[in-house]
């Protein structure tokens, strides 16, 4: 991780950089393949998502605690998917888990989704374009919401459940977005999860 400044001179288009630190070389993120990959999974979706050419403290301080727990190991997929949510708020794209993005009442009762939307619909407001999500999904976003970290790295989903959260995201983020995420890192994850 790099930090690094940059100036642009009067009359000029592109930046210079002036000053760059290294902040830290994550020898073990680069000595485990698990948590290289997800850590490119995370900087890549980072790289889809992430616009505009003014520095922002709170992504720099989210990536950092993001690439901090991928060194400290294993596991690594709820700090991937709470990441992801962080991102996302930090964006602007902000997920709406409490409340029915068309009628506004308090749906925390539904397990209905909405990606069009901007997320959970009440049973009354539950349309074709809704589709049923495990509760479990909108307890963890809700508690990754909320949470540190290093708190959600102890959140426990089913098996493919991480996935499934990771794919509502990425749905969510391309309806809002209006982009198709192709995810280069995420063909190396999935190789890299069915060779064990």
């Amino acid at each position: 991780m790099v930090d690094i400044s940059l100036s642009r001179r009067e009359g000029r288009e592109l930046d210079t950089a002036t000053e760059a630190t290294v902040i830290d070389h994550y020898d073990s993120i680069r000595g485990n393949p698990d948590a290289f990959v997800h850590s490119c999974l995370f900087i890549e979706w980072l790289l889809h998502s992430v616009t505009g050419s003014e520095p922002s403290h709170p992504m720099f301080h989210l990536i950092r605690g993001v690439q901090d727990n991928f060194a400290a190991g294993a596991p690594f997929w709820p700090v991937l998917c709470s990441g992801i949510e962080k991102a996302l708020r930090l964006s602007g794209f902000a997920m709406e888990l409490d409340r029915c993005t068309r009628c506004g009442c308090d749906s925390r009762g539904s397990s209905l989704w909405n990606a069009s939307s901007g997320g959970i619909v009440c049973e009354n407001c539950g349309s074709a374009g809704s589709e049923e999500i495990p509760p479990g999904l909108i307890v963890f976003l809700r508690k990754s919401r909320n949470g540190r970290l290093d708190e959600v790295r102890n959140l426990k989903l089913w098996r493919g459940g991480y996935r499934q959260c990771f794919d509502l995201m990425k749905r969510f983020a391309e309806v809002h977005m209006e982009t198709r995420m192709n995810l280069k890192s995420l063909s190396v994850l999935e190789a890299l999860e069915n060779d064990r």
